[in-house]
């Protein structure tokens, strides 16, 4: 658990004011790292983040300079970057047709080109030490499609592709790469209506989707048990690159049935919800 010569570890996480991302800071300072927390805006972060072993930084992922400065903060304080965490999101749900180009845009600007951003402003600090593990944190969305988030989902595989392709670039540097895929974890995306796109020909599937998914999202656990896969992660020494936490049923159902037989069991649910609000879900499998 210790590197450069006896001192603790140092994690950087971007978007560490919510969920999976602040639980990770909390877990890992407990157990004896050094964590830089970065939040858009630090002035809210939870006392407990004024610890000496622990850096409140601001960063927006999509800010380059906040990065650099992030990361170059986080350097002077602590030595170096041991581990990044690239767990900064967002999630745009609702039909293709009804996206913008600023929501489609922002989309990718936080899900894939901030990751990229992030990781291009440590990577000079981890070549420079000779050795840095990347842990880029995706979703079961990443594997598998699902309705209305077309956008966040091509976000999440486009991470994965990413993930998967530089670690052989790195490996000589001694840098190794992980993916970690959450799949149900309460978040607040699908609370916020301006994380929907809107189109009237959709109207009635939307509301089904809604539906189902707020329900469901009201019934899941908190992102702690993530958090414990990713300091899992971040022990394992091996060159394991793909780390599922809390996936549910979805992925194992989703590589066993026939494709045929999925869809029809994805239409079905949401008819069912769209039955109970009195619509219909148009999911024509």
């Amino acid at each position: 658990m210790h590197s450069r010569r006896g001192t603790p570890r140092t994690i950087f996480i971007s978007g560490a004011s919510s969920g999976i991302g602040l639980a990770t800071a909390r877990l890992f300072h407990k157990r004896g790292w050094r964590v830089a927390a970065t939040l858009r805006n630090p002035s809210a972060a939870p006392a407990w983040m004024s610890s000496p072993d622990i850096l409140a930084l601001r960063m927006d992922v999509i800010e380059r300079h906040s990065i650099d400065l992030a990361v170059k903060q986080a350097v002077a304080a602590f030595g170096g970057i041991d581990v990044l965490l690239n767990n900064a999101g967002y999630g745009l749900s609702g039909p293709l047709e009804g996206a913008t180009d600023a929501q489609m845009r922002h989309q990718f600007d936080v899900n894939f080109f901030g990751l990229i951003n992030v990781t291009q402003a440590a990577l000079p600090h981890m070549r420079a030490a000779g050795a840095g593990l990347i842990m880029n944190v995706s979703s079961i969305g990443g594997l598998i499609g699902m309705p209305f988030a077309p956008l966040y989902i091509a976000s999440k595989h486009a991470v994965e592709g990413l993930t998967e392709s530089i670690r052989f670039e790195l490996r000589p540097f001694g840098i190794r790469v992980k993916l970690i895929e959450p799949g149900g974890v309460r978040t607040d995306f699908i609370s916020r209506s301006q994380r929907w796109t809107e189109h009237p020909a959709y109207a009635d599937a939307v509301a089904a989707t809604r539906r189902m998914t707020e329900g469901l999202n009201a019934s899941l656990p908190g992102p702690e048990s993530v958090a414990r896969v990713i300091f899992r992660a971040a022990n394992d020494q091996s060159d394991r690159l793909r780390y599922l936490a809390r996936p549910g049923p979805y992925v194992a159902l989703y590589r066993l049935l026939p494709d045929w037989i999925w869809r029809r069991m994805i239409a079905a649910a949401l008819d069912r919800h769209a039955r109970s609000a009195g619509t219909t879900a148009l999911t024509g499998a």
